[in-house]
């Protein structure tokens, strides 16, 4: 973690948070790491969160390249709580992470979990492509150009949102056998070289 960020422990970590955690962080959570960064913050290139941390941003947070957390299994995970607006050129979200204000993605935000957290934003969930493939996703209002997705339901929100066989819509390379699966590892590393992701 770079110098941006101060350690802090789970009693603070719960302080800050009170108005956000349906469930405190626990004095047993002690492979947790906990790093607070005070005010706004601007990462100037890409920013990966490690297995473990959880990351809290008192104020607004951007960053210019692709935003990435970490979720490998139910015991390896980051989550990164923003207290504030945040904004990204690209984003790949498979954890819990929680924005207060505004969440603003310029391209492409891909969410997957396989069902085990949360993508929760207070204000407007913005971005030129969102990407669905089993996370839970909660906004206030949604402004999405291109939504893509496994989920019929989210056709209630976007009557428009294209629904099943990703291989219609994205490039050959980012998806499994017959389309119905995308290969999340080669998604996020096109997006970090910055390149189009669509057919």
């Amino acid at each position: 973690m770079s110098n941006d960020f101060e350690p802090i422990d789970s009693k603070r970590a719960n302080e800050l948070l009170a108005d956000i955690l349906a469930t405190p962080f626990d004095e047993d959570d002690d492979q947790l790491q906990f790093v607070l960064h005070r005010g706004n913050l601007s990462m100037p290139g890409d920013f990966q969160l490690d297995s473990n941390e959880v990351v809290i941003v008192n104020g607004d947070m951007a960053v210019a390249g692709c935003l990435a957390d970490s979720f490998e299994n139910e015991d390896d995970f980051s989550k990164l709580y923003v207290l504030g607006n945040l904004r990204a050129r690209d984003m790949v979200c498979g954890s819990e992470v929680h924005v207060t204000g505004n969440l603003d993605v310029a391209h492409v935000l891909y969410a997957n979990s396989f069902d085990a957290d949360t993508l929760h934003v207070g204000g407007t969930l913005s971005a030129k492509i969102l990407i669905e493939e089993g996370h839970q996703v909660e906004f206030g209002t949604l402004a999405v150009e291109t939504l893509i997705t496994d989920d019929e339901t989210w056709r209630e929100v976007k009557k428009d949102a294209q629904v099943g066989d990703y291989g219609k819509t994205l490039k050959p390379h980012l998806v499994g056998k017959g389309g119905r699966f995308i290969l999340s590892e080669a998604l996020h590393k096109d997006l970090q070289e910055g390149l189009s992701i669509l057919r």
